[in-house]
């Protein structure tokens, strides 16, 4: 298995980024630049989902938005509207974005409901065996570290959506002041935006169950 150097681990987030960024700077059209975005916002949560399941996949968690210090909304947005000629191409690709984070988190809660259906089995099997003297105590040691670092990518991700919902419900509130009643772009954006919310409580709850598991695992 190869071990990822503390310098490799700092270096390819930020490569990682600034390819995305590039890369959807240099594409002309507003269509496909659209779609890259979306793409983009793909490949990004993708690498930190891996993050939360496997460490050495997860690189790429600076290239998010979750990964920067000093993280403000406004900023945010305001670094998103240059790449766009108007309104419209903007919010067609934040609808992209979006929608891409909804799939993303769709699947990582699904795999992580079923692993804690699986661990909460194991700890309680662990607790059972170590108090009767069949498992050493290192068993469980080890079992709550891979849990603990399981716990810790899984919050990451959920800080991550959490900033990402914050800068799409600014975007919808100052969008709102200028745009129509019913205006598309607007329901289509509230719709993937109130859908991330409950992806967001789906995976809030999924992470409060997994740390209930820990103190099984505590000897």
């Amino acid at each position: 298995m190869t071990q990822s150097t503390p310098s490799s681990t700092r270096i390819l987030p930020w490569l990682l980024s600034a390819a995305l960024v590039t890369g959807c700077a240099n594409i002309q059209d507003d269509q496909q630049r659209t779609q890259a975005e979306g793409a983009a916002a793909g490949a990004v949560l993708g690498a930190l989902v891996g993050y939360a399941i496997d460490r050495e996949r997860g690189a790429a968690i600076g290239a998010l938005i979750g990964g920067g210090a000093g993280f403000v909304v406004g900023n945010e947005i305001a670094k998103r509207k240059k790449a766009y000629a108007n309104t419209e191409d903007f919010l067609n690709a934040q609808i992209a974005r979006v929608a891409e984070f909804n799939r993303t988190t769709l699947a990582y809660n699904d795999k992580l409901h079923r692993e804690i259906a699986s661990l909460d089995r194991e700890s309680k099997r662990l607790q059972a065996q170590y108090k009767s003297g069949a498992v050493k105590k290192q068993t469980l040691v080890s079992k709550r570290n891979a849990l603990n670092e399981k716990i810790a990518g899984s919050k990451k991700l959920e800080q991550t959506l959490v900033q990402e919902q914050q800068v799409q419900s600014q975007i919808l509130a100052d969008e709102r002041k200028t745009r129509p009643a019913n205006d598309p772009y607007i329901r289509k954006l509230e719709h993937e935006v109130k859908t991330l919310q409950g992806n967001i409580d789906t995976l809030r709850s999924n992470n409060t169950q997994l740390a209930q598991i820990d103190p099984r695992l505590s000897v």
